[in-house]
């Protein structure tokens, strides 16, 4: 036990040295610190101060002759090449000179060419490992005005960016899911109940005898226990009163195996915690469990101060800003509509499991009568990209 102890402490040591992880970070203590340094008037975006050559130059301590000079330099239209408004074809590689000397133009050039060459083959952006930026979702939160007084976010406010992985699964090439806001004074409770799995909103009920049975009962309905474990303590979610501290179990487990788990874990529960209590580092693996066995990573990316530009809509927190670029499983023997069903120990399929349409499921499965054909195991098909984000 000491030994793990150690090595867990020396790896924290050396990813913190490198910069991979930060010192660890009081979120309310920030927030204080913010409102020492920094006047009310900064922080406070309810009162918009008008656009002025004058105020920009009494702000940045210079005059307007530079001022001017720098909104000429910094203007959109300077981004623009000469030869941009020739180019109407971005994806021939002809637009690309060989000969410029820049390693990210040749392979550019030489993707578009192989793209000619293959049409078949997928583009690598769907291979990327990292989450792809969503400019939808990202222009959502901007913009987004309150609703009345009391919706109004309050400043000074802290918004954290959280990052969710998807389910732990060694063939899962995506490492991250989405990327979250939340509000420093907002309960664990509400990023818990924001955080999108496929097993939460699966239905129950034997569908394999009746595929039209009601879906409004999920497992997120009746496995209601679920915890975030944040620097040695776990904060269970105990708002349903057939919860179960998972905590309890875990602790009793990791002594008697010699995991390292610390002396002083604690316990305390979701709902009585907001993030301006939590001490985190941005950068280190966190993990949040729920359906018994089901476990994502939570990292927290961003700690910075509420501003103008994000969503002061309250009740819109926490927002998601970026998510995965998935495809969905398309059916096994139209290999057209998306699937809504899948089957496992199919006798009527070569592969376990097996997808299938809504209609092709039901044509292969079941005679005109509705009664079963074959031996399955059948359950409805719930694609992560179908998630409300």
């Amino acid at each position: 036990m000491a030994r793990l102890k150690a090595k867990y402490k020396s790896f924290m040591n050396v990813a913190e040295e490198h910069g991979f992880i930060s010192p660890l970070v009081h979120v309310g203590q920030f927030k204080e610190e913010c409102e020492l340094l920094l006047p009310k008037s900064v922080m406070d975006f309810t009162t918009k101060e008008e656009f002025s050559v004058e105020n920009l130059a009494k702000e940045l301590d210079v005059d307007e002759a530079t001022v001017k000079e720098l909104e000429e330099v910094c203007s959109p239209s300077s981004l623009v090449c000469p030869r941009e408004g020739e180019v109407l074809v971005w994806d021939d590689a002809n637009c690309i000179p060989k000969d410029t000397g820049l390693i990210t133009l040749s392979h550019r050039r030489k993707n578009l060419v192989e793209k000619v060459l293959k049409p078949s083959k997928k583009s690598r952006l769907l291979h990327c490992k990292y989450t792809e930026m969503d400019c939808a979702l990202l222009a959502r939160t901007h913009g987004i005005p309150a609703k009345d007084d009391k919706d109004q976010v309050t400043c000074p406010e802290i918004v954290i960016t959280v990052s969710v992985s998807f389910p732990r699964d060694e063939r899962r090439y995506k490492a991250c899911c989405s990327d979250i806001y939340v509000l420093g004074s907002q309960k664990l409770t509400e990023l818990r109940d924001k955080i999108p799995c496929v097993l939460d909103h699966q239905p129950l009920g034997n569908f394999t005898e009746n595929p039209d049975l009601p879906r409004d009962i999920c497992l997120k309905d009746i496995c209601t226990s679920s915890f975030f474990c944040f620097e040695n303590t776990f904060f269970n979610d105990l708002r349903n009163p057939s919860s179960v501290d998972l905590s309890k179990d875990i602790i009793e487990w990791a002594k008697t195996n010699e995991t390292a788990v610390p002396d002083n874990a604690q316990v305390a529960s979701m709902d009585e915690c907001t993030f301006n209590d939590l001490r985190i580092r941005l950068g280190c693996p966190y993990v949040f469990l729920h359906q018994g066995d089901c476990e994502h990573q939570i990292h927290f990316k961003d700690i910075r101060l509420f501003n103008g530009t994000d969503c002061q809509s309250r009740s819109a927190y926490p927002i998601t800003v970026s998510k995965a670029h998935l495809k969905g499983q398309t059916c096994k023997v139209c290999n057209f509509h998306q699937a809504t069903w899948y089957t496992r120990y199919d006798s009527l399929a070569d592969t376990d499991p097996a997808f299938f349409c809504e209609f092709c499921f039901k044509l292969l499965h079941y005679d005109k009568s509705g009664n079963k054909l074959g031996e399955f195991t059948a359950f409805p098909y719930i694609p992560a990209f179908a998630l409300n984000y």
